[in-house]
């Protein structure tokens, strides 16, 4: 099973933006709180609030203005993921860590997970395949401290814990900002 990775300086084909949708769709209620209960991608107040029915489509069309790295299946062509980023992002909880690629969501079906794709994302962020002009001293993200899976990534890509937010998530659910110094 092959893969091919694509950055997209916005994301403007409909049959990408659908794949997206359905992808970001399947992972919804997997996020601590779930993105259907968010506004954006960089919102601050991230309490629980109650599991609806309704869909991420807040949280998609803010995701829409951010850039994206798409991995596809290399034989049906199909998004199996999706990695989303602000550029020159510029926050008080990432001072000294400023400005940054803020890497706001990263998505990957459940049937190719475990395959090294997010760890492939992180290394394209990271590499010469980004535009120059779009490189920043810093990469960022943060995450929920119970994701155990995402975290153990980031502490292999020697990422460092900036700012732990206790219980912001909820009860002992803390939120936490990494950063890691770019190579430019």
């Amino acid at each position: 099973m092959g893969f091919q990775f694509q950055f997209y300086e916005g994301l403007k084909d409909p049959s990408l933006k659908e794949e997206v949708w359905e992808i970001l769709c399947e992972c919804d209620k997997e996020f601590i709180p779930h993105l259907s209960s968010r506004e954006s991608s960089v919102q601050s107040m991230l309490t629980v609030n109650k599991t609806t029915e309704q869909k991420p489509k807040l949280y998609f069309n803010e995701m829409l203005q951010q850039h994206f790295i798409l991995c596809q299946d290399e034989e049906s062509g199909r998004v199996v993921a999706f990695l989303s980023y602000r550029n020159q992002y510029d926050a008080d909880e990432l001072k000294d860590h400023n400005p940054s690629n803020y890497i706001t969501t990263i998505c990957t079906t459940k049937s190719y997970r475990n395959k090294g794709i997010t760890r492939t994302f992180y290394e394209i962020i990271f590499s010469d395949q980004l535009p120059e002009q779009l490189r920043m001293p810093y990469v960022t993200t943060r995450t929920w401290s119970t994701n155990d899976s995402h975290i153990h990534i980031l502490n292999s890509l020697d990422f460092d814990k900036v700012r732990i937010l206790k219980n912001h998530r909820g009860e002992n659910v803390d939120t936490i900002y990494f950063s890691k110094k770019s190579i430019y």
